[in-house]
């Protein structure tokens, strides 16, 4: 063999285009793992938690060096600030932010890969509200 086969155009990285197939890929990959990182609590079933008990629940390691009353006086608060018509607006246009984001990437999960459209129906839908 002589040196000529060895030939830097020969190499796929030599022109750059493996190493940026290797980034698109990567780049859905991520893209995929940041989806089902989303979507895990609408297939778990989180959204059909009162709000009281899944705020609790995210809050408890927050919650670990406070006192049984002062836990209290915040879990009090909460509730009554809960009741804000202001509060209950942001909340909705929250809830809708992620509704719409989950559809992006729904949309943007199955142009990637069309194939997994029988995984996807499989999950639970959240509720769309009426337009």
């Amino acid at each position: 063999m002589t040196s000529g086969h060895f030939s830097t155009a020969t190499l796929p990285a030599a022109n750059g285009w493996y190493f940026q197939a290797m980034k698109i890929k990567s780049l859905v990959m991520m893209s995929i793992l940041g989806a089902a990182l989303q979507l895990a609590p609408v297939a778990l079933g989180e959204d059909s938690e009162e709000p009281r008990k899944r705020w609790r629940h995210d809050h408890e390691g927050r919650f670990a060096n406070l006192s049984p009353e002062e836990r209290q006086k915040l879990e009090a608060a909460h509730q009554k600030a809960m009741q804000d018509p202001a509060v209950q607006a942001a909340h909705e246009k929250m809830r809708q932010a992620r509704r719409d984001f989950e559809d992006t990437m729904h949309a943007a999960m199955l142009k990637a890969d069309p194939s997994i459209q029988p995984i996807l129906d499989k999950m639970p839908k959240h509720e769309k509200p009426e337009r």
